[in-house]
């Protein structure tokens, strides 16, 4: 299997495109986690991805999940000064996998497409890499099993080189928007296999439209009708999420959109 300084070294050749590059990693990371699943006797899709979102209303800057502390409001992608780029269609090393395909293999498989707000317990565990816990409030369970108020899950924190190292291009963690609203597919255990408990990927929702990029995993916005995102989003201080996020830029889709792919699946 290609390690990271492989894969560096791949990136950072002049003709190298990073989305095959990566893609090609994403195809077979994802092999070998099936493999590890159908061993134990857990056939499913497993992904990188992770969305972050939130319910409509609220402030943008609005201070996000707590744990001890606010995670950090910050500065608009793409305002003055901003030399980043404008939304892409697929997240920048990320397979392009339409959501449409996505989330009916994930419901499938046990998973729950939800909105709500997340709150830092200030617990963290490594599964892979490190992950923070997250007790969800206000959930309303779009599809799959329910998920209770209160019920806790983690997400991914991958730690990550300084930009503009190519590996910095990779998800850069979790992003929420006001009061640490989010989307999310939550992902039960026995479904990941991992060590921690349940997981959730998510995506920052900010006034009725869930901002993907690449946040929390790969979010493909293909096919889905969304515009180019500028505002500020909450990310665990010191992170610097979103300065890595916003290079590839942001689209917001509606969330009416994305709970009708959830329940016609």
């Amino acid at each position: 299997m290609m390690d990271l300084h492989q894969l560096r070294d791949a990136l950072s050749q002049d003709d190298a495109d990073p989305q095959v590059v990566l893609a090609r990693l994403h195809v077979k990371r994802q092999a070998r986690r099936r493999r590890q699943l159908v061993a134990t006797g857990v056939a499913t899709l497993s992904v990188l991805a992770v969305t972050a979102g939130g319910f409509a209303g609220g402030g943008h800057g609005v201070p996000g999940p707590r744990a001890g502390g606010a995670a950090s409001p910050v500065a608009s992608a793409n305002g003055p000064g901003s030399t980043a780029p404008g939304p892409v269609g697929a997240a920048q090393g990320c397979a392009d996998i339409p959501l449409a395909d996505r989330l009916p293999a994930l419901l499938t498989d046990g998973a729950s497409v939800i909105v709500g707000r997340g709150v830092r317990t200030g617990r963290t565990g490594r599964d892979g890499v490190i992950h923070h816990e997250m007790s969800l409030r206000e959930v309303r369970t779009l599809a799959g099993p329910e998920v209770p108020d209160g019920a806790t899950v983690w997400v991914e924190t991958p730690e990550l080189p300084p930009m503009p190292d190519p590996i910095a291009r990779i998800n850069p963690g979790p992003l929420w928007g006001p009061d640490g609203a989010l989307f999310g597919i939550v992902l039960p255990q026995s479904l990941t296999g991992g060590t921690l408990g349940a997981t959730i990927l998510q995506a920052p929702l900010v006034d009725g439209q869930v901002i993907l990029g690449t946040s929390g995993g790969c979010w493909s916005t293909r096919d889905l009708a969304g515009e180019p995102f500028h505002g500020p989003l909450t990310e665990i201080p010191g992170s610097n999420t979103y300065a890595r996020a916003s290079a590839a830029g942001f689209t917001a889709v509606p969330l009416a959109e994305l709970q009708r792919l959830a329940t016609d699946s």
